[in-house]
């Protein structure tokens, strides 16, 4: 049987009335009765709860509440509730001691209460069963409807729902607000109902189970008030990073602009606040399993844009200006210093990268991370220059399955050499026009043309070797190599054609399996680096 006390715990009953003596609220009761004349209420056996009409409170002055309450009293009425009682006064002496002595709870409602709701709403709350559970699950749903959170969406709308089902809802989360939060195995009351914000766990909502058929509607409402907080918190982000967002996708469309076509772009992107002009240094990251880790595009996009926010977050951590640059699937991070960076800051660097990779492997544990680091370098070109040695660092990882960890485009060796001989222009046109002549035959025996012509010049002088490196017969190498010179009309006598060719398929080859792994953006001079374009700690 439900006590006074446990009733007005229920919210809407509880906000429609004022408490001025709580004499009998340990009382139990059984049933609500309407009072339309303190002089007729039928008695009843069990405790009950009297709300009298309007018309019937205001035929109560102060000077007859004492004979209300003897009344009431009298018909075993365990709370007392009258519309209009002043709910700042206190209580006559006479009056509080008399319900004090008969053990009975008086309640002030406000005028213009509906008074046929608050009955109905004390019924409900007198039903014990899945009656009261669903009369609170209703009202829990909706004040979660009306509610307008604040800072905290999660605790918030968990104390609400908490409030309405008159069952205390806890919140169990990370101390950071991210990531994945207490399991299911930590847990007794089992996982919980998850706040996912972009694919991502961000807290979970408890209530300790009562064991019977009310638990599936108390669950209900978690769940519509985790759903109602995850997309709160991610409305707000989405506001907030509105002008980040724009200035990503500026940055990345400026990586991938030509210098001469990039004087418009240079503008709305200075506007945008950043400093083209300074020193740039990249971190490339490839999500390389996404598919694998989500259940389709939407979840795909969710989960790169939660990626992106949390690996700028971390590179933030270390004090310096980056910036992101969405383009793709890949992460791309811009770091920006307005003079030349130290000697010792591609260490640093690093450390970054390995952060960052830290951060996205705690939140994403499943996730295969593939990363770049470019060198530091002025300006536009200087920026481009990064981008693009950032993206070999990370082509260069995969290829070495060097997983989860940074690779730094000055520790490729005379890979890095090939490729910064590649970038630039001159070089890349003396490469393509060379092996243009191998297009003819089709991607299949193009490929096995730079294979072979490659096995034969790192192998000078032995052709035996050459055809074992192949998994041929020495004559079909030979036979191989002639026509293949013949077609790109160079001398195999010659040393100058024998070094151009041999790093010409170096290149082809390495770009065969990685992808494009130096696109040439952008024209000049100097060793690799485009006109005014310096190097920090590549030596």
């Amino acid at each position: 049987m439900t006590v006074v006390r446990e009733l007005l715990l229920r919210p809407d009953i509880g906000r429609a009335v004022t408490v001025l003596c709580d004499a009998g609220h340990s009382r139990d009761i059984a049933r609500v009765t309407l009072i339309e004349d303190m002089r007729a209420i039928p008695p009843a056996p069990h405790g009950q709860v009297g709300v009298c009409t309007g018309r019937a409170s205001d035929e109560i002055n102060p000077d007859l509440l004492d004979v209300a309450v003897g009344f009431a009293a009298g018909a075993n009425v365990a709370a007392l509730a009258l519309v209009g009682l002043p709910p700042d006064r206190p209580l006559p002496l006479t009056v509080s001691r008399l319900a004090e002595r008969r053990g009975l709870s008086l309640l002030s409602v406000e005028r213009g209460t509906d008074l046929a709701r608050l009955v109905i709403a004390i019924e409900q709350e007198l039903a014990l069963g899945p009656m009261r559970t669903i009369s609170r699950a209703a009202a829990a749903l909706a004040a979660l409807d009306r509610a307008e959170p604040g800072p905290d969406p999660i605790g918030e709308l968990a104390a609400l729902a908490g409030r309405e089902l008159g069952r205390p809802v806890t919140v169990e989360r990370r101390p950071d607000g991210e990531g994945a939060p207490v399991t299911a195995e930590q847990h007794p009351d089992g996982e919980g109902v998850p706040v996912t914000v972009a694919g991502a766990v961000r807290a979970r909502l408890r209530c300790a189970p009562a064991g019977d058929a009310s638990d599936a509607v108390v669950r209900l409402v978690l769940h519509r008030a985790a759903s109602l907080a995850g997309h709160t918190i991610e409305q707000a982000r989405r506001t907030s990073e509105g002008p980040a967002a724009s200035r990503a996708a500026l940055l990345a469309e400026l990586l991938l602009s030509a210098p001469e076509d990039a004087g418009p772009l240079l503008a709305r992107t200075r506007r945008a606040g950043f400093v083209v002009d300074g020193w740039h240094t990249v971190i490339h990251i490839e999500l390389d399993n996404l598919d694998s880790l989500t259940g389709g595009e939407a979840a795909r996009h969710e989960l790169t844009v939660e990626a992106r926010r949390l690996a700028l977050q971390a590179a933030l951590n270390d004090g310096a200006d980056w910036q992101r640059a969405d383009a793709g699937s890949a992460l791309t991070l811009v770091r920006t210093d307005r003079s030349e960076p130290a000697a010792t800051q591609p260490k640093a660097l690093t450390r970054t990268a390995s952060a960052v990779l830290a951060r996205l492997k705690e939140q994403f544990a499943g996730l295969r991370l593939y990363c770049g680091v470019g060198g530091s370098y002025q300006g536009l070109e200087g920026l481009q220059t990064s981008a693009t040695e950032a993206r070999a660092g990370g082509a260069a990882a995969r290829t070495a399955r060097h997983q989860d960890r940074p690779l730094a485009f000055r520790d490729l060796g005379f890979r890095r050499v090939l490729l910064q001989w590649y970038a630039m222009n001159s070089s890349r046109v003396v490469v393509d026009r060379l092996l243009a002549p191998l297009d003819e035959l089709g991607p299949r025996r193009k490929d096995e043309a730079i294979r072979t012509l490659q096995a034969f010049l790192d192998h000078p002088g032995s052709p035996r070797d050459a055809a074992a490196a192949l998994g041929v017969h020495r004559n079909t190498v030979a036979n191989r190599v002639k026509r293949l010179l013949d077609l790109l009309d160079m001398d195999g006598d010659n040393a100058d054609h024998r070094l151009l060719l041999q790093l010409a398929c170096r290149v082809a080859a390495r770009a065969s399996q990685d992808g494009p792994v130096a696109t040439p953006i952008a024209s000049g001079s100097g060793a690799g680096h485009p006109a005014g374009a310096q190097k920090v700690g590549t030596r």
